[in-house]
């Protein structure tokens, strides 16, 4: 059974509950007033006779009360003993074979009894006979009012409930409709996830402000975390598929040198294995950091001195290596900048390998300090980028067309990541380019003392 059906049925049913509770209760007061009523009705007429019949010494008492008698009534007359002095009826003459109840002399006393399928009142009080003996006078009547008066009383009780009912059911249903709508646009929503495998949020009344607004709002924010850690997955498997490439390009190319030549010649063999010891130890380091980044934790990027120029002219160095290409490079070995260096090689590798890969001519590497910043210049003479492009470069897999045709294009990952290393070090990243005449990708960063 549904939530909707239960909360309905619930709520009706405990409404049904008090109703009858209420009712029974309203029943049984209601009834109990009414053979208060007759008896006192019935007593009323029994002192009505005694006081009449005391006013009327001379008259027989026996004739005088037979006047009395109602259509269906009886009138008795019980000697102390029990026994019955006079019984008066008129149409319903079988009352005159009840029994006799036992007198209560000198007391007045009123009883309620069923006879024939119907109510019957009865009231004895004392009366002054003849020759002064005290009996006790016996008035019964019947309650026909008593019997009608309790099946209209049941009738507009059992109205009232079901009145009452119908729409108390239909408003429990509108209002369980009401209150599992933001559960059931919630579930609707959390089936939709898994169907078509995307994040989705539920849409919400910005004025509501009870707690199902509440439990919407936390499925948005969970939403929210759950695609917030998606793509920092997302990102860490694109950067790791795309930094890892160069390091492992370089350990592969310092392998094939040292199958080559590294037997015969030991400089070669002392600086192959160098670049694949260091690559190896940049790749470590890389993969923590990659690591950290997606889990949002920046702690592995630990900051100190870093001179950029031998970095930069150390990457250039292996990089010619491993694309057998000629790299001109001038830097200032004197600027110093706040950072972490594992970082700043990777940009170093970012953007020398990003002018090697486009550009067939000369690759030129600089680093220069400028009024208080430490500027790195990286250029080629390249294909080069339509202006229009040079907005997006640095967003993530963002590629010009004409990089899409080259067979060594890369995934347009590079630049969105040399972007953030530049912003994570309070720097600046531009890049001045035009089709055919190439690109230069600039790097300023504070130096040290201005940090």
């Amino acid at each position: 059974m549904k939530l909707a059906q239960r909360m309905t049925l619930y709520s009706t049913g405990l409404l049904l509950v008090i109703l009858l509770v209420v009712n029974v209760g309203i029943y049984l007061v209601f009834q109990q007033n009414l053979l208060d009523g007759e008896q006192d009705r019935t007593l009323d007429q029994a002192r009505t006779m005694t006081e009449a019949v005391s006013a009327q010494p001379d008259q027989d008492p026996a004739s005088f009360l037979e006047s009395y008698v109602s259509g269906d009534g009886m009138i008795r007359v019980i000697s102390p003993d029990g026994s019955s002095l006079l019984t008066v009826t008129t149409q319903n003459i079988a009352l005159a074979e009840l029994p006799t109840p036992e007198p209560q002399t000198g007391r007045e006393t009123t009883r309620v009894f069923e006879f024939e399928g119907g109510p019957y009142a009865s009231a004895q009080v004392p009366l002054l006979w003849e020759e002064g003996a005290v009996v006790t006078l016996e008035v019964t009547e019947p309650m026909p009012m008593y019997e009608e008066t309790l099946q209209i009383l049941r009738f507009v009780l059992i109205l009232a409930t079901a009145v009452i009912l119908l729409p108390s059911f239909l408003a429990a249903r509108s209002l369980s409709g009401f209150v599992l709508r933001p559960v059931q646009a919630l579930v609707s929503t959390m089936k939709d996830i898994e169907a078509q495998g995307t994040f989705k949020k539920i849409d919400l009344e910005r004025k509501r402000k009870d707690e199902l607004a509440d439990m919407g709002r936390t499925f948005n924010h969970m939403i929210d975390l759950l695609r917030e850690n998606y793509e920092k997955q997302q990102q860490f498997v694109s950067d790791a598929s795309h930094e890892l490439k160069t390091p492992l390009t370089v350990i592969d190319s310092y392998a094939q040198l040292l199958k080559r030549r590294g037997r015969d010649q030991p400089e070669v063999l002392e600086e192959a294995v160098g670049a694949i010891s260091s690559e190896a130890s940049r790749m470590k380091e890389m993969t923590n950091q990659m690591l950290a980044l997606a889990s949002g934790d920046n702690s592995a990027a630990e900051r100190g001195p870093v001179h950029p120029g031998p970095l930069f002219a150390e990457t250039a160095r292996q990089l010619s290596v491993v694309y057998e290409r000629e790299i001109d490079v001038q830097t200032d070995e004197g600027a110093v900048m706040e950072g972490n260096e594992l970082q700043l090689k990777q940009l170093a590798y970012l953007l020398i390998e990003n002018a090697l890969k486009y550009s067939e001519h000369a690759v030129s590497v600089r680093v220069y300090r400028s009024e208080g910043r430490v500027i790195c210049q990286v250029a080629d003479q390249g294909i080069g980028m339509a202006e229009e492009d040079l907005p997006f470069v640095f967003d993530r897999f963002y590629r010009v067309d004409k990089a899409r045709t080259r067979a060594g294009g890369g995934t347009g990952l590079g630049l969105s990541i040399a972007k953030q290393i530049t912003e994570s070090h309070l720097g600046t990243i531009h890049v001045d380019s035009s089709p055919g005449e190439g690109s230069t990708f600039t790097v300023e960063f504070p130096e040290e003392d201005q940090v």
